[in-house]
């Protein structure tokens, strides 16, 4: 550990704490306690401005830190704004793409351009693999294979979860997605009464996501177990979520206030929840073994994967905790943006290149809808998507090794290291003077294999699913623009479309607003037929 750690700070109190009882016996009370307090105000001050590294040479450093809690005071949602967009605010005050900040004693450097993020994560990448330990977060949730630092152990899992997600795997998967999507559609039909009741759809995107991981972990889906199980299961991945990177807590970074007693019921109570909800699980795993329908899931692979019992459950939780996000709330954006004046435009033109693509057939343009990606402006649109609505707004690492940045500053080994996600897709220096607008055709005749955004990360922490993440986004609104013409309506929730102003979550992952949307049959008739109503 540096010389700033805890170890360093740990032994200074140990010994400011053992030294009044020995004064006492020497000077006598009275010297002792003048002697006490001089040495607990030295103490303060100087636990006021320590810090686990000190200032990085030629790294600028954001305005307005305090005492004690550095910059922490303007994030956390204490602003009522993400913490991304205050990263965003600091990067064009000092006018650089890299900086430093204070999270109480934490020193981090922030990385708001696409310049400096391609230099650090991807040029460079073999020196940015770890994770920073989250003090209340790390202590509570065991292993995560995106959340913890890259071990052997670690590093066995996410190949585990790749392997999972495979394009070999896809034909199964689509097997349960694809009914589920024709479900969905169904629902939206039905309960919309075809246009005329607006609808929220986002907790039916969120199930289809949430049933497709929990058969690739446990081979089982919602109907296969009580449906308030999943319920908790959900309410608890939700709560975890909330507390990933969260700069909310100032005692996750002040050591002094740990001093103090802390109610740590909302995670741990979270965290046990899941854990019972996972027993339950496992349980129905093993009564389907038993039954001689051992489903082919990550849990049957225990053995040629070679994971632990604490290994495997530590994947599972980490797909089942990271998959109803990303896609569910993306496809749900996409469609908020459809659903506005520009969109509905738009939607007229992205069925004209589905049915070109196609010669017309709108039967196999349904059916191909998750066996291919092969209408250009589809591609273009749920790209841009995941660029300028960035679900995932900022990316914790911390450096494995010392590593240089440009020619003059060098951040040492363990340093954290943020990569605002929001700020880089946002960079008009490597998306043009256009990159503050949605631009649903901006990657039109890109066949480039470069990064079209970070919103998945990039290099070896890179989301183990997003290649199939991308195909079910596709797939999805392919079918809802066969389907159905999607619009606002005037005095209900309206779809938010800002660029920043689109989700009330103020942490790591930002879940959109909720809105109501009419969705209206193109041919009542044909999409009866492909849902098999009446």
């Amino acid at each position: 550990m540096n010389t700033y750690g805890h170890a360093k700070a740990n032994d200074f109190l140990s010994e400011v704490s053992l030294s009044v009882p020995r004064l006492a016996l020497a000077w006598g009370w009275p010297a002792a306690v003048v002697v006490g307090l001089t040495l607990a105000v030295l103490v303060l001050i100087w636990s006021a401005y320590r810090t686990n590294y000190p200032r990085i040479a030629n790294i600028p450093e954001a305005p307005g830190s305090l005492p004690f809690v550095g910059h922490l005071p303007f994030l956390g949602g204490r602003l009522g704004v993400n913490d991304a967009d205050i990263f965003s605010r600091w990067s064009r005050q000092l006018a650089s793409g890299i900086y430093q900040i204070k999270l109480g004693y934490q020193r981090t450097v922030i990385v708001s351009s696409w310049a400096v993020m391609e230099e650090l994560f991807v040029s460079k990448n073999t020196c940015m693999l770890d994770r920073v330990h989250q003090h209340g977060f790390s202590d509570y949730i065991g292993l995560d294979i995106s959340g913890s630092s890259l071990t052997p152990d670690v590093k066995k899992c996410r190949a585990a979860a790749v392997r999972a997600l495979g394009k070999s795997m896809w034909p199964g998967y689509y097997k349960l997605i694809e009914p589920d999507s024709v479900q969905f559609i169904t629902k939206i039909y039905q309960s919309g009464k075809n246009g005329q009741v607006p609808l929220e759809t986002y907790p039916w995107l969120r199930q289809i996501m949430f049933n497709l991981a929990l058969h690739m972990t446990y081979g089982i889906r919602v109907g296969d177990f009580d449906p308030e199980l999943a319920t908790k299961l959900l309410n608890s991945l939700n709560v975890i979520t909330e507390c990933r990177g969260s700069t909310a807590e100032y005692r996750h970074y002040v050591p002094l206030l740990r001093m103090w007693p802390w109610s740590k019921s909302k995670l741990v109570a979270a965290a046990q929840e899941r854990n019972r909800c996972a027993k339950v699980l496992h349980e129905q795993y093993r009564r389907k073994v038993e039954q001689g329908k051992a489903p082919d899931c990550l849990v049957s692979s225990m053995r040629s994967e070679r994971l632990t019992p604490d290994e495997l459950f530590g994947t599972c939780m980490s797909i089942l905790q990271a998959a109803p996000d990303t896609v569910s709330s993306s496809t749900y954006q996409c469609m908020a943006w459809l659903s506005s004046a520009p969109g509905q435009v738009f939607q007229e033109e992205c069925l004209e290149n589905i049915l070109e693509v196609y010669d017309g057939d709108r039967d196999r343009a349904w059916d191909m809808a998750f066996q291919e990606e092969k209408v250009p402006l589809l591609v273009s649109l749920y790209k841009e998507t995941l660029r300028f609505y960035a679900t995932s707004a900022f990316n914790m690492r911390r450096t494995s090794r010392e590593v240089t940045v440009g020619d003059t500053a060098t951040l040492p080994k363990g340093v954290g290291v943020t990569m605002n996600i929001r700020g880089v897709n946002h960079d008009p220096d490597h998306y043009g003077p256009d990159a503050l607008a949605f631009n649903p055709k901006r990657f039109l005749g890109d066949t480039s294999s470069h990064l079209p955004h970070l919103t998945f990360g990039t290099g070896s922490r890179i989301c183990p699913a997003y290649m199939i993440a991308n195909r079910i986004i596709y797939a999805m609104l392919v079918r809802l623009i066969l389907a159905f013409r999607l619009k606002e309506v005037p005095g209900t929730r309206l779809p938010s479309i800002g660029r920043l102003d689109f989700s009330d979550v103020m942490g790591l992952i930002a879940v959109p607003r909720a809105y109501d949307c009419a969705f209206t049959a193109r041919d009542d008739a044909w999409l009866k037929d492909k849902l098999a109503v009446e």
